[in-house]
């Protein structure tokens, strides 16, 4: 996936870092991308947090770049049942503490599980009207490039809140 735009990276780190927006100003994708190829994605894996998210982008600076990201598909499925029970939520997954009577009068309810299912995909079709609409600057600059071609981590940011909607590790791009 070719994608050129504004885009912001900071300096100075062992491993590159890139914030390409998404939906106006409220959603943003990050890439880490280790500065070496000998540096593997474990290298990186302990140090992150929101926090650490959040003191990067901080740091960065805008600037025009040219991306090169391949095309990809991550899908993650969790159960949150015991998640939620450490958060206090416990009623509902008890048969005889669980009332759902607004939702049913016939049956006795409860929950057993409760699965979450994300999926994430990547494609020349999310980018190709953004390439189009840059090409002529393409054309007259040559931006740097970032290339993506080794195992990588990415984020879905909400950036208003700071909030890491979805994370995941691309280990074969």
């Amino acid at each position: 996936v070719f994608r050129c735009g504004s885009t912001s990276t900071p300096s100075g780190l062992w491993y590159n870092f890139i914030e390409l927006p998404y939906h106006g100003e409220s959603i943003s994708m990050l890439i880490a991308l280790p500065t070496e190829s000998s540096v593997p994605l474990s290298a990186i894996v302990p140090h992150i947090s929101t926090k650490t998210i959040d003191s990067w982008v901080s740091t960065m600076v805008p600037k025009r770049v040219q991306v090169i990201l391949p095309k990809f598909t991550a899908v993650a499925q969790t159960d949150l049942k015991e998640p939620l029970k450490v958060l206090g939520i416990t009623d509902m997954f008890d048969p005889s503490k669980a009332n759902f009577a607004k939702i049913t009068r016939s049956e006795n309810l409860h929950v057993s599980h409760i699965l979450q299912k994300a999926k994430i995909e990547v494609s020349e079709d999310g980018t190709k009207a953004s390439a189009a609409t840059t090409a002529i600057l393409i054309a007259r600059s040559s931006p740097p490039w970032f290339i993506v071609d080794r195992p990588f981590l990415f984020f879905i940011r909400h950036n208003p809140t700071g909030a890491v909607l979805f994370m995941g590790q691309i280990n074969k791009p």
